[in-house]
């Protein structure tokens, strides 16, 4: 950031040695495979404060935090994790940075802050995320840039801005104190639910937490993996994301233009933007749909033994009416087929020297219970007349 002249504006929203600071900081740490798998296998998570399902009547409540690290399974409050994991100093935990920091942000807020940083047409509402290139200021999508690869890890889908992505990232521009030790637990809680093969993330922070439990983990003869190394983000990053240009007075930020990129404030208070209601939800009351079956006719009673259908089952004016044209058309259709088959069957028989196939019995659906030598007769006439018309 120095390089581009932009340290000045990113200390604004990340001042040295704050929660955000730490945070990104400590990504850094290098991880350790067996350490990250055995703590995400067992991490749980109970948020404070929400009702918890007990096995039975008097049973203890679970811990906030628990898991297993080198063997042995530990519990702590979330507060005693956020010291741990290296978000807080543990005199920060009795002020408000900890204890009013947000644990969630209401939708239409999220979505009003889209708008204000990238336009609201680019939310899709079906998926809740955006692409981040629509997010105009370029430090914007750096610092997503920086979320999508520590509490919000994930594989090769940072070029989305999800919901959880911009709940961090409306604290983080607007300077509202945030609950990073709640978002982390979530994050660790949620490891199970990605793929088999999928890759895992967070383990610069269970390095940070087995170091405060007095673990050495470059010292344990038990980790038989060498140690990962991540890769800091650096003006190689920045070029990548294609959000600098080189300019007279050295690499800048560029706009959309290819010009140089001028700060814009952001406003202080925005419209939260509910997302569009479903068209299939609305009924309007003062014009009900259309009858495309048109008006129910009376009809003379079936016959005994008939089979009987609803009126939206086979559309036609009324039961026992004309079929559809798209009906017919591809009742014929599936005829000529059946036809084709049969005849190239037989021709296929004819020049292997093979018998003809028996036609098979037509059976009605109203008599097939029946017993079985009632049908002998019809079921010999109905082949008859079938070799008559093969004939």
């Amino acid at each position: 950031m120095e390089e581009i002249a932009e340290t000045p504006r990113v200390r604004r929203f990340i001042p040295i040695d704050s929660p955000w600071h730490r945070l990104f900081d400590l990504a850094h740490t290098p991880t350790y495979r067996e350490l990250l798998v055995e703590f995400l296998s067992s991490f749980t998570f109970h948020p404070p404060g929400e009702p918890v399902q007990l096995p039975y009547p008097g049973a203890p409540h679970p811990p906030e935090i628990s898991f297993r690290l080198a063997g042995v399974m530990r519990s702590m409050t979330l507060a005693e994790f956020a010291v741990r994991c290296g978000l807080y100093m543990q005199e920060e935990i009795e002020t408000k940075i900890y204890t009013a920091g947000l644990v969630v942000v209401e939708k239409p807020i999220l979505v009003g802050f889209w708008q204000v940083i990238a336009g609201a047409n680019h939310w899709e509402h079906e998926k809740s995320k955006g692409r981040v290139s629509f997010v105009t200021d370029p430090l914007y999508r750096y610092l997503h840039h920086l979320l999508a690869t520590s509490i919000s890890a994930r594989g090769y889908s940072r070029e989305w801005c999800t919901t959880t992505d911009l709940f961090f990232q409306y604290c983080l521009l607007y300077r509202r104190p945030c609950a990073l030790a709640h978002g982390l637990a979530q994050y660790f809680a949620s490891g199970h639910h990605r793929q088999e093969r999928g890759f895992l993330y967070g383990g610069a922070y269970v390095t940070v937490i087995a170091r405060s439990l007095g673990l050495v983990p470059q010292q344990d003869p038990h980790l038989r993996t060498p140690a990962i190394m991540p890769t800091r983000m650096g003006m190689q990053s920045l070029w990548g994301m294609r959000v600098i240009r080189r300019f007279p007075v050295g690499p800048r930020f560029k706009n959309r233009d290819g010009g140089v990129w001028r700060e814009e404030a952001l406003p202080e208070h925005f419209v939260p933007v509910h997302p569009p209601a479903d068209p299939a939800d609305v009924v309007p009351v003062e014009d009900p749909p259309e009858d495309l079956d048109g008006a129910a006719v009376p009809q003379p009673p079936p016959p005994a033994g008939a089979p009987q259908f609803p009126r939206h089952v086979i559309r036609g004016g009324a039961p026992g009416g004309a079929l559809h044209p798209d009906v017919r058309a591809r009742l014929d259709r599936l005829d000529d087929l059946v036809g084709w088959l049969v005849r190239a069957e037989q021709d296929r028989r004819e020049r292997e020297g093979l018998p003809p196939i028996p036609l098979p019995p037509v059976r009605a659906p109203h008599q097939q219970h029946h017993p079985q030598q009632q049908h002998q007769p019809q079921q010999q006439q109905d082949q008859d007349s079938d070799s008559d018309l093969d004939a």
